[in-house]
């Protein structure tokens, strides 16, 4: 890989970016063509993250954005979910570049990767569905209680039998980005 003293070219990370970008909308796609809305992995989650822990902080909001605007455009769901899901998850890529910013990717913690994007995911579920709830004229504290009790209780959108498909979604998304991170640390020393 070319360096320019330890940077990316621009067209490197443009290259890297629509990467991310085409693989957590195409994974999603494929997941919602298998299995349909049940919830157990979110892709644009993990790809958004993985940009802003590697490329930082703007990559990881334009993936998160991109994928998720994209996925539902193809899906065919596109909606006011759409924008608060990419407006949240831009946030969330950008935040990850933020708090995972260290230039030394193999001291990061696979435990802190775990615990912290577990944290962040679940609260992306949480604040997502509260802001839809709002938007649809539901109180404000009601919805907060219902957008939280709801990623506990089964719903059509987990095929009406998965209970707590919320915190399995949130568990199996952040431990895939805990073995990513891992992975992608050493070999991208080598």
């Amino acid at each position: 890989m070319i360096r320019n003293n330890g940077k990316l070219s621009r067209t490197q990370k443009i290259t890297y970016t629509s990467l991310l970008i085409a693989l957590a909308a195409s994974l999603r796609l494929v997941k919602y063509a298998i299995f349909g809305p049940v919830q157990f992995i979110n892709f644009p989650g993990i790809f958004t993250i993985l940009g802003g822990i590697f490329f930082g902080p703007v990559t990881g909001g334009v993936v998160g954005v991109a994928s998720y605007l994209i996925s539902d455009m193809i899906i065919g769901f596109p909606g006011p979910w759409t924008a608060v899901n990419c407006l949240i998850m831009g946030a969330v890529g950008f935040g990850a570049g933020l708090i995972w910013k260290r230039k030394d990717k193999n001291r990061i913690s696979r435990t802190g990767v775990l615990v912290g994007c577990y944290i962040i995911m679940f609260a992306f579920d949480v604040v997502t569905s509260w802001i839809l709830l709002v938007m649809i004229g539901w109180d404000v504290a009601y919805a907060l209680v219902i957008g939280l009790l709801g990623l506990f209780i089964p719903t059509p959108a987990s095929g009406g039998w998965m209970v707590a498909v919320g915190p399995i979604t949130e568990f199996t998304t952040a431990s895939v980005i805990a073995m990513l991170v891992q992975v992608l640390a050493k070999n991208r020393t080598r």
